[in-house]
């Protein structure tokens, strides 16, 4: 399978191509970690819904060993569960937070998280306030009161959160979502034009926002809960997206974006981020041939070559 589609930026469209990523970043190295990690779910993606410049190889090394540390923080009234994979060894590294889509957890991506520690990157994730279904979660927080504003308030406080971590350089940040986690970091990336140089996402869920309004005509059509993949969100859930133009947060943002979206996403529709990225100032997206709402470990595999350089620069 070829898993790296055509690059397509902003007004332009390039011709792409990669070899195969595990070469190039010297896969087969071993992990040595201060506390164990977790298996992963068995999905790598369990959210509903939620899509670059020139794509460079970076120098084949040797993967470093990588130090797993918990660390929680507070937010509004919730205890978020968190864990940080980094190099081991002094000094500071670039940083990513890592957020989750809906329905899922920290471990979201793991295959990805622990390429980018091996690599010199320190790597965030977190468990949303609520957010977490299937007995995933270790944050405190109920669904029914979890809703994408809800998760921009935890991402607005992880981020501060993480610039105190040691080990981490606040100054080299990088946004990463996924699915839902992908809209909460667009709308948090507005919030910081600063602090956030770079964001990624993946099949962002520009989706959610006609999905409400199919749903529900008025905010009063909204019922107590709401069964939505197997799982219960509140009202909240809808009320706060029934209103929102997810396209009026991006061109606020002049940080660089890249998007990478699979061709065969049955969940979110590639054409929502093709219209993202004429609408972010300075956008790539890049279509991942056979993949779909979720990606494979050699798609990880891919992504974290292309990104690599842009993180750690």
């Amino acid at each position: 399978m070829h898993y790296l589609g055509t690059t397509i930026s902003r007004r332009t469209m390039l011709g792409g191509g990669m070899a195969v990523a595990s070469a190039a970043l010297g896969l087969g190295g071993c992990s040595a970690t201060k506390t164990p990690s977790a298996s992963a779910p068995a999905s790598d993606d369990v959210s509903h819904v939620p899509t670059t410049s020139s794509v460079s190889t970076p120098p084949a090394t040797t993967p470093g060993s990588v130090v797993v540390e918990e660390h929680g923080f507070t937010s509004a009234g919730n205890r978020i569960f968190g864990k940080l994979r980094r190099p081991a060894g002094d000094g500071e590294h670039p940083v990513v937070i890592f957020s989750h889509g809906f329905g899922g957890n920290h471990e979201q991506k793991l295959h990805l998280q622990e390429l980018l520690a091996q690599h010199g990157v320190a790597v965030y994730s977190f468990d949303f306030a609520g957010g977490s279904g299937y007995g995933l979660g270790r944050s405190e927080g109920n669904m029914t009161d979890m809703s994408v504003l809800t998760e921009v308030q935890n991402l607005q406080d992880a981020l501060t959160f993480v610039k105190s971590l040691e080990g981490v350089d606040p100054t080299r940040i990088t946004l990463i979502g996924a699915s839902q986690g992908g809209t909460v970091t667009t709308l948090v990336a507005e919030q910081n034009p600063v602090g956030v140089e770079h964001i990624v996402l993946f099949y962002p869920a520009f989706s959610l926002f006609d999905d409400a309004r199919q749903r529900f005509a008025t905010a009063s059509d909204i019922p107590e809960t709401v069964d939505f993949m197997g799982l219960t969100v509140g009202r909240r859930y809808y009320a706060d997206m029934l209103d929102m133009d997810i396209y009026d947060h991006m061109a606020g943002y002049h940080g660089t974006v890249t998007i990478f979206h699979g061709t065969d996403d049955n969940l979110v529709p590639l054409s929502y981020s093709q219209r993202a990225v004429n609408t972010f100032s300075h956008a790539t997206l890049t279509p991942l041939d056979g993949e779909g709402h979720g990606f494979s470990t050699a798609a990880q595999e891919t992504v974290a070559t292309a990104i690599l350089p842009t993180i750690t620069s």
